[in-house]
């Protein structure tokens, strides 16, 4: 018989230490010692499995009838919103996460339009808001999974660091009496395989590996960067009224160069971690001469998304240059609020 790490997913093995699913004695254990590093020492390491074996994966969804929820971290929300679209055609409930690290003045109906407005999966037959931490909206969501649900399996699907295995906790925690849970890490692919975790007869939930999103920043920083870039808390937004010739410096990660404009509102959205400051353009420029950066001609009430950190909402029209760091997307998008 065939066992599974109630972890990350991966089928149990004890012949090789370097590869997934490593432990020593399969028949005592529930987890691999990947996972347990993970959870009783924050000791991450990577996997051997590329994109393409979690492609596949997902692919596999389409083979069934089943439910889909997508989940999509509005924090970090990107140009990916309907990567799903290559690979499913199953029915899908739509469910943002962490409305616990937005701002409380942002508006849930003016998120869930805008949202709603990006995506184009027409297969999409509800939406909704959450917070697995904040027990946000989970007893909504629980009654839409049954409503739709059109078999005993419920698929969850999203990118890496969506808030899968965090919503599969929680709601093991709040709706069964298991103690079980799954590995949870801010590191990407944490998740290496399907894990299955029946909730009752009439409905299984199965969590999938996250869609690795090769443009986020969070693949080309360290561990303890990526602890620091990661909001655990509501986001507090920092406003900075600047003329040409200025500068806002996000910690020694992002650089945002105001060309020229008029005097312009600045909001960096980024983790309360971090530390962002306004300076003169030419200071201390050095320290990202080696960065990528990226000219912008940005129109009227717009984000400057740096996919896997955060965004910078602009007011006015104006020109900016925003160094960063290796491959890291940047784009600009309509205003969020």
């Amino acid at each position: 018989m065939i066992k599974k790490c109630s972890g990350c997913g991966s089928i149990l093995q004890n012949n090789n230490p370097d590869k997934d699913g490593y432990v020593k004695d399969i028949d005592s254990s529930k987890l691999c010692m990947r996972c347990f590093k993970m959870i009783n020492y924050g000791d991450y390491s990577l996997s051997n499995k590329n994109s393409d074996e979690f492609i596949n994966i997902i692919k596999n969804i389409n083979k069934t009838n089943s439910l889909v929820l997508y989940l999509v971290d509005l924090f970090t929300l990107n140009n990916n919103i309907n990567i799903i679209n290559k690979y499913l055609n199953n029915r899908t409930i739509l469910v943002m996460t962490k409305r616990d690290i937005l701002p409380k003045s942002f508006k849930d109906n003016k998120l869930d339009l805008y949202v709603k407005n990006l995506n184009t999966n027409k297969n999409i037959v509800d939406t909704i808001i959450i917070s697995a931490k904040k027990d946000y909206n989970l007893d909504r969501l629980m009654n839409m999974i049954y409503k739709y649900k059109t078999d005993n399996k419920v698929y969850l699907v999203g990118e890496t660091n969506s808030g899968k295995s965090t919503l599969v906790n929680k709601i093991i925690k709040n709706y069964t009496d298991s103690e079980d849970m799954i590995t949870t890490s801010l590191m990407p692919s944490t998740t290496l395989d399907t894990i299955e975790i029946k909730l009752d007869d009439e409905l299984m939930l199965v969590d999938t590996p996250g869609i690795i999103n090769k443009n986020s920043i969070i693949n080309y920083i360290d561990v303890k960067t990526i602890k620091k870039i990661t909001p655990k808390n509501e986001i507090k937004p920092k406003t900075f009224q600047i003329k040409s010739g200025k500068s806002i410096i996000i910690d020694d990660i992002a650089r945002l160069n105001y060309i020229n404009g008029d005097k312009n509102s600045f909001t960096v959205y980024v983790s309360n971690n971090l530390e962002v400051e306004q300076m003169n353009n030419e200071t201390r420029i050095d320290n990202y001469k080696d960065y990528m950066y990226y000219d912008f001609n940005v129109p009227n009430n717009s984000d400057i998304v740096i996919t896997g950190l955060g965004y910078i909402k602009v007011i006015k029209s104006c020109k900016v240059r925003l160094y960063i760091n290796n491959n890291t997307e940047v784009y600009i998008r309509d205003s969020i609020i």
